[in-house]
């Protein structure tokens, strides 16, 4: 009897013990929140989940309230190791904070967890007067890309602020239920051109043909960024019906548009896109004229052959090295004079780009020696010209010396 009355008593005191340090560490902790050193604070948010959970919750719902951000996201990314609905409370608690990496770190460790009461409250937030809780809230489910809140989703775009609105959409494509493709087809006629825009992109990931036309309307947006958006996104959706539209807006005066419109055009790799494509590749943006050498190499059309040669001699090192790598699609002797020049450029990506295509089509490896590559092509260009003159410029040439074809030359 005496020896269970001891044992008891050294669990009690044990668990006083313990009690009694839970309070020394809470105190301690609580005094460091309160310190005017950043890294002081900090560093005491980190050890706030060593207490229990009722001293925890305490301090962490002071250190939510820190004047400055960096200890409020300390907190966040704490509470995001936590566990359970108290946790989940404090987060939501933060989804209205005035700072953005405070917020986007509530609504990561929120959107790991689809847990019914937190949808639930998230659906509650999206209908509060403060567009500020409206927006956040819609950023947590769109993080979730939970199914089940397309529909609550959906009605936010009739959201009086445009803000919210354009948030819905970014969720919804995040989400990619085909229950939103009527709704952002609507929203292409929205007043707002923020929410056309943003409408007219998202369009292009669902993959929906339904799209094409309001996007072709969508085209013709006064709107600068809605006109962009909408070409990228028939670029993305790949229906022949946009090609004609695509071509035309090649001609467009604005930059980012010519550059959508031949971005969108390698989905397609249609021949009638070449002609207008040439005239590009002096275009005065390099974005362009390397968006155009990448559609030019999907095309495998011998007159794009020679729009690609020339844009070796691009002034830009990135618009080189593209015309460099869309030419590996076709293998032409035409190609090996204009390749070995290259191997003279003060850039190693292009020199490097242009010898490794030098090795595939001859079969030859002088690494980005320009004076070897230039000595072998002196001994052997007549040699190449002489077999496909002699085989027919369109025939095989099969040969342990050279490439598996025969390499078609100029008679320049």
């Amino acid at each position: 009897m005496k020896k269970n009355k001891f044992i008891l008593l050294s669990i009690l005191i044990f668990l006083i013990k313990i009690v009694v340090a839970q309070e020394i560490e809470y105190k301690e902790l609580k005094k460091k929140l309160r310190s005017y050193d950043l890294a002081v604070r900090i560093q005491a948010v980190q050890a706030i989940e060593k207490l229990d959970s009722l001293r925890a919750v305490k301090l962490w719902s002071e250190a939510l309230e820190d004047r400055n951000w960096q200890v409020r996201h300390a907190a966040v990314v704490a509470l995001e190791k936590q566990k359970g609905k108290i946790a989940f409370r404090l987060l939501f608690s933060v989804l209205n904070d005035s700072n953005i990496s405070v917020v986007a770190g509530a609504a990561r460790a929120l959107a790991k967890n689809e847990d019914p009461e937190i949808i639930d409250q998230l659906k509650l937030l999206m209908k509060k007067k403060d567009y500020v809780l409206r927006n956040n809230a819609i950023a947590v489910l769109g993080l979730m890309k939970y199914p089940g809140a397309v529909e609550s989703l959906i009605d936010t775009l009739r959201d009086k602020n445009p803000l919210v609105r354009e948030n819905a959409i970014k969720a919804l494509t995040a989400i990619r239920d085909n229950r939103a493709v009527g709704p952002l087809m609507d929203a292409l006629k929205d007043k707002n051109e923020g929410v056309r825009a943003k409408a007219a992109l998202a369009l292009g990931y669902f993959g929906n043909p339904a799209a094409v036309e309001p996007l072709l309307a969508a085209m013709k947006d006064e709107q600068r960024k809605v006109s962009v958006n909408a070409a990228a996104a028939l670029g993305k959706l790949g229906d022949p019906r946009a090609i004609d539209s695509l071509i035309g807006a090649l001609e467009d005066r604005n930059d980012q548009i010519r550059m959508m419109a031949a971005e969108g055009l390698g989905n397609f790799a249609d021949v009638r896109a070449v002609e207008p494509l040439g005239r590009l590749i002096h275009d005065g943006n390099p974005n362009v004229r390397i968006n155009t050498a990448k559609v030019l190499g999907k095309t495998a059309d011998k007159r794009a052959l020679g729009l690609l040669i020339s844009m070796i001699g691009d002034s830009e090192m990135e618009v080189q090295l593209e015309a460099i790598l869309a030419l590996k699609n076709f293998e032409d002797s035409m190609m090996i004079e204009p390749l070995i020049d290259a191997l003279k450029a003060k850039w190693y990506s292009i020199r490097y780009s242009a010898s490794e295509l030098l090795r595939k089509i001859t079969n030859q490896d002088f690494g980005v020696n320009y004076k070897k590559w230039e000595s072998w092509w002196a001994i052997n260009k007549s040699i190449f010209k002489k077999a496909c003159y002699d085989h027919g410029s369109d025939r095989i040439f099969k040969s342990n010396q050279y490439p598996p074809l025969c390499l078609r030359l100029s008679d320049g």
